[in-house]
């Protein structure tokens, strides 16, 4: 039986950090593009604004993602992160537009205030 060969594995970084101004253009690019997709706006917006990493934000559930009304927050950690008000609304916008959907974290809080990951459309 012949050996099967895999090239190496080869992974691609940027050699410098996102600078500040930059960032802060694709975060404004990310709060005011509808044409993106509103799920990809908004786990992009918790990547530039909390650096962390994709997988991450892909793992957050409804159960993480806090709104009392006043304030939006995500468990990203202990205590929760406040969201900045534009990105707040995208979070807001993304639960409005997935309020039909039945996952079990949404059954579970029905007829309470809840937002949504990324992951939970």
């Amino acid at each position: 039986m012949s050996h099967l060969t895999l090239p190496p594995q080869v992974i691609c970084q940027d050699e410098a950090p996102l600078h500040q101004h930059r960032r802060l253009g694709i975060l404004r690019r990310i709060l005011n593009d509808d044409s993106l997709p509103l799920r990809a706006r908004v786990a992009a917006a918790l990547v530039l604004l909390y650096a962390q990493s994709v997988t991450r934000i892909v793992r957050l559930t409804v159960d993480d993602v806090l709104d009392d009304g006043a304030t939006v927050t995500v468990r990203l950690g202990d205590p929760p992160s406040p969201l900045p008000e534009p990105v707040a609304d995208l979070i807001r916008a993304n639960v409005q537009s997935c309020q039909h959907l039945h996952t079990p974290a949404a059954e579970a809080h029905s007829g309470s205030s809840q937002a949504a990951s990324p992951d939970s459309r």
